[in-house]
């Protein structure tokens, strides 16, 4: 097996190790969600979840309820809109701001996604998670591990075959 060359760097490190833990998990969403036939791309479902709960928004209010930068919101935006999951508008009193709202295919997918998907990815990233021992960066490791193991795969199908079958 080839050393990970920055793992070794230790918390040095540790924002990279996060950024491609997240992403690994992300792309696992990804697929998940498409078999489910989910066309909206994961990296966006904060948006959809944000404006589901707390819409309209200015594309100012949703950077500051996620936490990211106004311009990535706003490239989420353009892409979720170009997609037709949200519209915008102007407001009359400063035509600069942008309200962005759930279109009707974004109100149905967010619905969907409240009582389908999301408590799926949910249940499968606490189980992934779960047990973990150690430090920050032994935990950090270990969540690589499953997630190059293919857990976090299978934890989706298998807590969605379950939901499935009460259902």
């Amino acid at each position: 097996m080839v050393e990970d060359f920055v793992a070794s760097f230790g918390h040095t490190a540790l924002g990279t190790r996060l950024k491609r833990s997240g992403m690994a998990m992300q792309a696992v969403v990804q697929k998940w969600l498409q078999a489910q036939g989910c066309e909206l791309p994961s990296a966006q479902m904060p948006v959809l979840a944000a404006l589901h709960f707390h819409s309209p928004r200015s594309t100012g209010e949703l950077a500051q309820m996620l936490v990211i930068a106004q311009p990535g919101v706003s490239r989420l935006i353009d892409q979720m809109e170009k997609g037709g999951w949200v519209v915008s508008t102007t407001t009359d009193a400063d035509r600069r701001v942008r309200r962005i709202a759930l279109s009707e295919s974004g109100k149905v997918l967010a619905a969907r996604a409240a009582e389908e998907l999301w408590p799926v990815i949910d249940a499968a990233v606490t189980e992934l998670c779960g047990e973990l021992e150690g430090s920050f960066i032994d935990q950090i490791s270990a969540l690589e591990e499953r997630l190059a193991g293919g857990a976090l795969d299978a934890r989706l199908d298998s807590i969605s075959t379950k939901r499935e079958q009460t259902s």
